[in-house]
């Protein structure tokens, strides 16, 4: 399976997803994001007020695994969430284990400061172009990393 790297510009918050010429940036419109990753494409949910997500698959970020969703309001990007399957992330009931969720959290703040240089441990960092974060969702019970435009 043919994937496609995620990396994030620390000068502006684009996303570039290798082999794709189409970056994710503040206010790009969600027609030209769905047709230019209609390969990634996986699903689209409208939440019936203003507010739709686009799903991606074959994705990786530091060559793992990775999914991600694109947030738009009426139509343009808010906000990108994104997750890493690790590949010996331990499960109970089809549900991640909070090792497993502190192993991805641990994963992934290790790729936003290789490539974003924030803290190792910074569960948020804000940016002049918005602010990224990965930090365990207690309800969910799950990690939450992403970028969200000013």
């Amino acid at each position: 399976m043919n994937t496609a790297e995620l990396v994030i510009s620390p000068h502006d918050g684009a996303i570039h997803l290798s082999g794709y010429s189409l970056a994710l940036r503040s206010g790009r419109r969600k027609e030209d994001v769905r047709k230019a990753l209609a390969p990634l494409f996986r699903q689209e949910h409208a939440m019936g007020n203003g507010y739709e997500w686009l799903s991606f698959h074959k994705v990786t970020l530091g060559k793992q695994p990775c999914g991600f969703a694109a947030g738009f309001n009426h139509g343009a990007l808010t906000e990108v969430h994104f997750s890493v399957s690790l590949p010996d992330a331990k499960l109970e009931g089809g549900w991640p284990t909070r090792e497993a969720i502190e192993e991805e959290l641990a994963f992934v703040r290790s790729q936003l400061n290789a490539q974003l240089g924030t803290e190792p441990d910074a569960a948020s960092t804000a940016f002049p172009w918005g602010t990224v974060w990965s930090m365990s969702d207690p309800k969910g019970f799950q990690a939450n990393s992403g970028v969200r435009y000013a």
